[in-house]
């Protein structure tokens, strides 16, 4: 398997787990990368996670320079940055691939606030017909990451079939 590299800083992730639950974080940077669902399945499991996690890693460097274009750690394509719920002020980044999310360092304990806020408040049809859509869209990438990495092996298998070494 190819070494995952933090899209800010390029240097190598290190894998921890949480809650039998592996996530890939930046021993520089602090900021931690998110397969498709890991995300939400660390939340269902303990809500508190999120700020917890924040807490935990640290950033070992103040200052850096980012890339012009943040990549992937798994499979290499651009990600693709978007707000957190759509109208909050927190900047993910996603992979349209895979469905991985990338996370900032301090990112984290900002969506659980966001998160406590929105439960506080009675959200209004607008916001919830909002989430429902953005929802149905993760669903959808992921549905589709997964049916693309599925016609992948199968090309790939056919092809050894017709040309064996």
């Amino acid at each position: 398997m190819r070494e995952r590299l933090c899209p800010v800083c390029q240097i190598e992730l290190k894998p921890e787990v949480h809650y039998g639950v592996t996530i890939d974080v930046c021993p520089a940077c602090a900021g931690i990368w998110f397969d498709a669902d890991e995300l939400t399945r660390l939340n269902s499991i303990d809500e508190q996670i999120l700020p917890r996690l924040d807490t935990l890693y640290q950033p070992e460097v103040v200052a850096y320079d980012p890339p012009w274009e943040r990549l992937c750690p798994v499979c290499r394509y651009a990600l693709r940055p978007y707000h957190y719920l759509y109208s909050s002020n927190i900047e993910l980044d996603t992979c349209d691939q895979c469905g991985g999310v990338w996370v900032d360092n301090a990112e984290l304990e900002k969506m659980a606030r966001v998160l406590q806020d929105a439960r506080a408040m009675e959200i209004p049809p607008e916001a919830e017909a909002g989430m429902a859509m953005a929802q149905i869209e993760a669903e959808a990438m992921e549905t589709r990451a997964r049916a693309e990495f599925w016609r992948g092996l199968f090309s790939f298998m056919s092809a050894r079939l017709r040309f064996p070494f």
